[in-house]
């Protein structure tokens, strides 16, 4: 099942393409990545990788054509990033079988008038939702039209200037998520996920923090979703892996938005999620497959003040995204992620506590 499935070689695009470069080798596919970032790990296990300024058509065009010319690949998968750049899915949906969702599907899931419309002729709950500025002096978020890592998002209040985006009232609660594959056949849920914020930046509270997995959630709430999750999936035509993000408040739970692409906790289960996602894709996902029922989680490190990477520094293997000896990270920017496992989630807690208080040291003495 395996060869027939998995191209021999796979082109990832993706504004950070780490982690599906690494799902890719996990699969025992080769590929060449296009992204913004080229860490050290991503050039280590690609074959090739082009260093973009941003997923612009006009900056990833010289890459796509160098890509062109020199493999034979056929295949692409993409990544965060695009939700900004319509007309580059387009283009690169015309020379690329694309390994997921449609360039219209995808942007189709970004149109939040559309979405919520959606969400209420399917009786799906969500948040309230406004697209002129708010008349009351509720707790009220503005939120870009489109979006990733909760970049952009701002508590509002009646002097608040408007920007490009859309209002949706603040609801407290758990913020959760439900990695799931889609297929013209059905949906198959692979796990609940718990994300926070980034609690050191206080200019921007919704940045996204880190990511568990195998979350608890209460059986009654877990029918709901996947009663949702079909609904929509079935409606939008999605394949592959996407997530579901909602908040859980007590007993009630209200959906955010949907990730159409393959999301940060699809790493957190294990090295045949990427055959996962192509099985979706190619409407087999009634073969077997096993993935990770190890709790873990993900978290990025940010920089609390500019940070220079030493020539030096010998990266632990828990340690991800790592940027190039020499690289200056400023402050509040990524400096890398950290991944750690466990046999519960406070083990898996705590782990990741030890390895904040490792890399400090590490970057402090650049060793």
């Amino acid at each position: 099942m395996q060869p027939l499935l998995v191209p021999k070689c796979l082109l990832v695009i993706a504004k950070s393409a780490r982690m599906l470069v690494q799902m890719c080798v996990d699969a025992g596919c080769e590929v060449v990545a296009i992204d913004c970032f080229a860490d050290s790990d991503t050039r280590q296990m690609a074959k090739q990788t082009y260093q973009v300024s941003s997923l612009a058509l006009d900056d990833i065009r010289t890459a796509v054509e160098s890509v062109r010319q020199a493999y034979g690949i056929t295949d692409l998968l993409y990544g965060s990033g695009l939700e900004t750049y319509r007309e580059t899915l387009n283009y690169l949906e015309r020379y690329w079988r694309i390994c997921g969702n449609s360039a219209n599907t995808f942007q189709c899931v970004q149109d939040k008038r559309d979405f919520f419309a959606r969400l209420v002729s399917l009786s799906i709950p969500h948040p309230d939702v406004v697209f002129t500025r708010p008349d009351d002096n509720g707790d009220w978020l503005l939120k870009p039209w489109q979006g990733e890592g909760g970049l952009g998002i701002s508590r509002i209040d009646t002097s608040t200037e408007p920007g490009s985006g859309y209002w949706q009232r603040y609801i407290d609660g758990r913020s959760m998520s439900v990695l799931f594959a889609a297929s013209r056949g059905g949906v198959e849920l692979i796990g609940f996920n718990e994300q926070w914020v980034d609690d050191c930046d206080s200019e921007h509270p919704f940045t996204f923090g880190g990511i568990a997995n195998h979350a608890e959630v209460p059986e009654r709430v877990r029918g709901l979703i996947e009663g949702w999750v079909v609904k929509l999936s079935a409606d939008y035509g999605l394949q592959g892996l996407n997530s579901l993000d909602f908040i859980l408040n007590g007993g009630n739970c209200y959906v955010l938005e949907i990730n159409a692409r393959i999301s940060a906790s699809a790493q957190l289960y294990g090295k045949s999620v990427l055959i996962k996602h192509l099985q979706a894709c190619f409407d087999r996902l009634g073969d077997g497959v096993e993935l990770s029922a190890w709790p873990s989680a993900y978290q990025i490190v940010y920089a609390q003040k500019p940070v220079t990477i030493s020539e030096r520094l010998e990266w632990p293997a828990w340690a991800v995204d790592r940027p190039n000896p020499g690289a200056i990270v400023a402050t509040g920017e990524p400096i890398c992620s950290i991944i750690a496992t466990g046999k519960n989630s406070g083990q898996v807690r705590d782990t990741l506590h030890r390895q904040q208080r490792i890399l400090a040291n590490l970057l402090e003495t650049g060793l």
